[in-house]
């Protein structure tokens, strides 16, 4: 009877070391949504509104895209000009958000033993006594963005203001605060828009036309780098058309710059020497010096319908197509190097359905040429389930016009869909 009692004692006493000893982590699901759309921090004035009944030409001023604009002369005081500009356009973004953590309760039972002994030490070490519980708490996070027209709304990352549940927006010097709530957010292209009610008139930044940005174009990065509010840097233009910098990312098409963005920036507004926001800062490499990337302004141009509405899940074509190679123009008699060649058709797709064929090249969409890989994709991202979509094919030395309804289709990712095509 002894015995039972002091094994029954030693087994409460590891229960109650298990309790009493915890480690806490984050999650490695860092990209979970855990606040849904029903939360108080969503705006919903446009829920019932159709992406085919805005008008998006006076929802942000647009810069001159022309041509023949004289260069902007360089000397001492030229970023500071450009600065003092833009500046009181540029807002920093704090922010209360629900994060996803583990809990590990427990300690090694090794550490109840009073000596190791080698063979019960043994199967201690490889019995699960720490096990990790899930729970949800409130973390606090920083980041940037820039006003874009006069009625408040704010421009900036999504995952800045992911799953928060309290935003507030700080401008230039610090000179008031004002709650913000999202009107949309778009993961894919990690883009959001959310909004102030301002009692000022804003400041606010001109698009400009990231398409016509050149390798080697001088740029500034401006944001809120570590907490260090309002901050410029300056640099260039590294390349376009870049690969996400993370794994799993699918959006393809930054711009890579060598303009400093540490965390605290993403958000904040990537100005030519116009004035012109060209893109939105949005992630770095950590393991390099002075390699960052933005969003292209021009992407934003695209998805700012669906950031209205606050709804972003994509249309299903069920055509998989890679860019045209000359070996591959040449074989199917194409008289061109540009466009996309049909490789797969899922079953049952809006791209079967129209009776599209393996090899079938498309050279255009929406009545307009494919002359870049990277301007197809993003026109395939502002494409919603229901939406037509108008192809130019071109099969068998001839060309003819196909045009098919978008579906839906739920993406294997719980969370984020992807693009048509």
């Amino acid at each position: 009877m002894r015995t039972r009692k002091t094994k029954f004692g030693l087994t409460l006493i590891i229960f109650l070391v298990l309790l009493a000893g915890c480690s806490v982590s984050r999650t490695a699901n860092v990209g979970k949504i855990l606040v849904d759309k029903e939360s108080p921090i969503f705006d919903k004035r446009f829920e019932t509104v159709a992406l085919k009944d805005i008008n998006l030409d006076k929802f942000w001023d647009h810069g001159d895209s022309s041509d023949d604009r004289e260069p902007v002369p360089l000397d001492n005081h030229t970023f500071s000009r450009i600065t003092t500009k833009v500046k009181q356009a540029v807002v920093n973004i704090y922010t209360i958000r629900i994060e996803e953590r583990d809990t590990k309760f427990g300690i090694s039972p090794n550490d109840l033993l009073p000596i190791r002994i080698p063979i019960v030490s043994s199967i201690l070490d490889i019995v699960p006594f720490q096990v990790p519980i899930p729970f949800k708490s409130e973390g606090f996070s920083l980041g940037s963005g820039f006003l874009i027209n006069r009625e408040g709304y704010i421009l900036t990352n999504a995952h800045v203001i992911s799953n928060s549940v309290n935003i507030r927006v700080v401008l230039a010097e610090g000179k008031k605060e004002y709650p913000a709530k999202i009107i949309g957010i778009d993961r894919l292209t990690d883009t959001a828009l959310i909004k102030i009610e301002p009692d000022f008139i804003p400041t606010i930044l001109p698009f400009g036309d990231s398409d016509k940005l050149k390798m080697g174009e001088v740029v500034l990065a401006m944001g809120n780098p570590l907490g260090f509010q309002h901050s410029v840097t300056s640099g260039l233009i590294s390349a376009k058309e870049r690969v996400a910098p993370h794994a799993g990312d699918r959006y393809v098409n930054f711009l890579q710059t060598d303009s400093a963005i540490n965390p605290g920036s993403s958000g904040g507004p990537l100005i030519n020497l116009y004035g012109e926001v060209v893109g939105i800062n949005t992630a770095i490499v950590e393991q390099a010096q002075l390699i960052g990337f933005a969003i292209p302004i021009n992407t934003v141009k695209d998805v700012m319908g669906m950031l209205i509405i606050g709804k972003t899940e994509r249309g299903w074509f069920g055509a998989h197509a890679t860019p045209l190679t000359t070996e591959e123009a040449l074989e199917l008699n194409y008289p061109d190097s540009l466009g996309m060649v049909i490789k797969g058709l899922e079953k049952d797709s809006p791209a079967e359905q129209a009776n599209l064929k393996i090899n079938d090249i498309i050279t255009g969409i929406n009545k307009e040429p494919i002359t870049n890989l990277a301007i197809f994709r993003r026109k395939l991202l502002a494409l919603m389930p229901g939406q037509e979509i108008h192809l130019t094919i071109y099969r068998d030395g001839k060309t003819f016009e196909v045009t098919s309804t978008l579906a839906h289709k739920k993406s294997e990712e719980e969370n984020v869909t992807e693009p048509a095509s």
